[in-house]
């Protein structure tokens, strides 16, 4: 019987022993097998036997006052444990960033996300680079976490897999590739806050279908397409059509017949009439399937009533002034319309659901008539408290709304019209090129000019009618933005300022104030 007693004794160490043998091998050696399993099942009866065995010094020790302490901090250990657990998991299954940033450089813009999420192709970025950045694997992590199927990214280092730099064609370390298909390009690696202003153009290029050319009228002072000190121009407009896979070129009617190959017009800011002969040949391109833009300024006669009487826009021989509380707020100048609200179409539905606002400086009113056939839907519109001031003469004294004479607003200053093309007004080439013929007319150019077209939604305003006309509905979006500069400009004069103040005013005011402390406690 003492036999029996005495290994009923061991019975509850050695059952804590194989169990912690059956702990170590599921999860060092086997994994979670039937062996470990077993052996865990096993210490655990022999444990039990010897409570069953030891009732009474079981009932003794929990009736311990030390050991309800030491339960009660077993209980609270195990309960921040599963709740670590919990956390860790609800943090891997469910994603949640927080940006803090001012421009949200580390949330993907809305482009991002539409292109990387309908990707059509597999797609994979080659990080060619001797030092991989943490950062930079971040950065397209939130790429591949998009579209995993369809988007990859991987690090290469030149020095250990020089085959697929070779196959690649990189010859430069810190190299972003782009490679989709038989379709590849390259481009510097970006800093991190970078990454998405310039990957994602190239992203777009690499996987949507091939070069769009844009064509700009010339030939009537129309705004330059390259960058002229002290003139305003086009050229941050074309640069930006340059990261959307157009091709920008300038065309003179007078001299040349529209091209082919032409996806888009645009005839932006003329300062003289058209030719009627030039006007036709407009006519004719949209009669044909043709995609135009027309940005028009106000007190401008371009000449296009021809071509405007036939689609139904009237151009208002106003300038907008606005001077709602947004205006003021912004100080943005009553002669800038401001744009909050916009209609239900395409080229505007981001920037309404992003609540971007447009701003016009110097812009007309543009009004629609019924045509037969031609469906106009108005982009833009202003304010209530906005109008159109008819007087010649803005500089002559304070704006005031004359009701005989000015628009009241809420104005129009953008339309997009369509209109279904006829099949026998398509030539032999294009039976299968476009259904139908669209226009876009804006009371205005100078949202595009240099320095405007970053302000606010601007840009993607600009972007999304080009993307439109061509059909390009998959670039129509809120573009990914990109840092602001906050370098501090410091004179001469103000640097001697700075020196001063830290070398010898402040050390003058911190022992001012001891001997000050120190006399009144004296």
């Amino acid at each position: 019987m003492k036999a029996w007693q005495a290994l009923a004794d061991w019975t509850g160490i050695v059952g804590l022993g194989v169990v912690a043998i059956g702990l170590l091998v599921g999860a060092a050696l086997t994994g979670w097998t039937a062996v470990p399993l077993s052996l865990m099942a096993t210490g655990l009866a022999l444990v039990v036997v010897w409570g069953l065995t030891h009732q009474r010094e079981v009932g003794v020790f929990l009736g311990l006052r030390s050991t309800q302490t030491n339960a009660n901090i077993l209980v609270a250990v195990t309960a921040m444990a599963v709740i670590l657990v919990l956390v860790n998991v609800v943090a891997v299954r469910y994603d949640l960033r927080l940006d803090l940033t001012e421009e949200g450089l580390f949330t993907l813009s809305p482009q991002t996300r539409q292109l990387v999420q309908g990707l059509a192709q597999p797609v994979k970025v080659w990080a060619v680079t001797t030092a991989p950045d943490p950062n930079l694997r971040e950065q397209l992590e939130r790429y591949r976490r998009l579209n995993p199927e369809r988007f990859q990214f991987e690090f290469v280092d030149p020095n250990r897999d020089p085959l697929t730099v070779q196959r690649l064609q990189v010859t430069q370390n810190n190299t972003l590739v782009v490679e989709s298909g038989n379709n590849r390009q390259q481009l510097p690696q970006p800093p991190a806050p970078e990454l998405e202003s310039k990957l994602t153009p190239v992203l777009a290029k690499v996987v949507n279908r091939g070069e769009v050319v844009a064509y700009f009228v010339q030939g009537h002072g129309e705004v330059s397409l390259e960058a002229r000190e002290g003139t305003p121009t086009l050229a941050q407009a074309v640069a930006a059509l340059g990261q959307e896979g157009y091709r920008v070129e300038p065309l003179n009617l007078v001299q040349s017949q529209i091209p082919e190959e032409a996806d888009v017009l645009v005839l932006a800011g003329p300062q003289r009439a058209l030719f009627p002969g030039e006007v036709e040949k407009l006519q004719d391109y949209l009669a044909k399937g043709g995609r135009l833009l027309l940005l028009i300024g106000p007190r401008v006669d371009a000449g296009l009533d021809p071509l405007l009487e036939e689609w139904g826009v009237v151009l208002g021989d106003d300038i907008i002034i606005e001077v709602s509380s947004v205006s003021q707020l912004l100080r943005t100048g009553p002669a800038v319309a401001l744009v909050t609200t916009y209609g239900d179409h395409p080229i505007t539905a981001p920037l309404a659901e992003q609540r971007l606002m447009t701003l016009f400086p110097l812009a007309r009113s543009v009004d629609t008539e019924v045509r037969e056939g031609i469906q106009a839907t108005p982009l833009l519109r202003t304010s209530p408290q906005s109008w159109g001031e008819t007087s010649p003469n803005l500089e002559a004294g304070p704006l005031q709304f004359d009701p005989d004479q000015d628009k009241p607003g809420p104005l129009t200053l953008g339309v997009a019209l369509t209109r279904q093309v006829k099949g026998d007004q398509k030539t032999s080439e294009s039976q299968e090129g476009p259904t139908e013929a669209r226009l876009v007319v804006i009371g205005n150019v100078n949202f595009a000019l240099d320095g405007n077209l970053r302000q606010q939604g601007n840009r993607d305003l600009f972007l999304n009618t080009l993307n439109w006309l061509t059909e390009r509905t998959e670039q129509i979006s809120i573009r990914p933005k990109s840092i602001t500069d906050r370098r501090l400009a410091v004179t001469g004069q103000n640097f001697r300022w700075l020196v001063l103040g830290s070398t010898v005013l402040l050390p003058l005011v911190a022992l001012g104030s001891g001997a000050v402390l120190w006399w009144q406690r004296r």
